[in-house]
């Protein structure tokens, strides 16, 4: 798959689900009735998603764990102070509760 675009998934975000023509006709002319609009429609998980173009030649073998290595704790989110998960992908530790990276 070298120097092809790979799609990596981000975190889940929500958006609301409206219909921009009619929320610009109710602001134009009844901007009360936009405002409800707006906020009646319902949350829907939209996945953002990143593009880039992996190199060829630039992937190496993550290097074998000795079966002798110790266990290393992932460190704690700062914000709720749940354990976090490692994305080796971006290298860096992700809280699943807060949907943010640590």
């Amino acid at each position: 798959m070298a120097g092809q675009p790979v799609m990596a998934p981000g975190p889940i975000q929500y958006k609301r689900q409206f219909d921009l023509l009619i929320l610009v006709l109710l602001i134009i002319f009844c901007w009360p009735a936009a405002i409800v609009y707006y906020f009646t429609r319902p949350m829907v998980p939209v996945s953002e998603y990143q593009t880039y173009v992996q190199p060829a030649g630039a992937y190496t073998a993550p290097p074998a764990a000795s079966p002798s290595a110790a266990p290393t704790l992932a460190p704690l989110c700062k914000t709720c102070g749940r354990p976090t998960t490692f994305i080796p992908q971006y290298n860096r530790y992700y809280c699943y509760a807060c949907n943010q990276y640590a």
